[in-house]
């Protein structure tokens, strides 16, 4: 009795999951990341697995997401690379004051 009121729990949760996740953008679908999950889960029974379901999707989830977020992230310049070559070109230039100043900020946003 206690399993199916647990299953019924699971199953409502991931029916209302996959909504949550397109709002995300989330490459990976919730359903890949349950497979996964229970794929990884077997041998465990019970509360056990229920508390290894819940974790391992949570974990997933982040994971998809900090993925994603490399992803967009990458290949853009970090604040501090565009600081350090836009310095090296002012001083390339031999800007100094005002000059500098516009010169790397005009840098700095382009």
């Amino acid at each position: 009795m206690k399993s199916i009121t647990v299953i019924a729990g699971l199953a409502l949760a991931l029916w209302a999951l996959p909504a949550r996740a397109n709002e995300t953008s989330v490459p990976e679908s919730q359903h890949e990341r349950f497979a996964q999950c229970a794929h990884e889960s077997k041998g465990l029974h019970g509360e056990e697995h229920q508390r290894f379901m819940q974790e391992c999707l949570k974990t997933h989830k982040a994971d998809a997401i900090a993925k994603e977020h490399h992803q967009r992230t990458a290949g853009e310049p970090t604040q501090q690379s565009k600081m350090r070559a836009c310095n090296e070109e002012a001083g390339k230039k031999e800007l100094h004051g005002d000059e500098r100043r516009a010169f790397m900020s005009s840098c700095l946003k382009g």
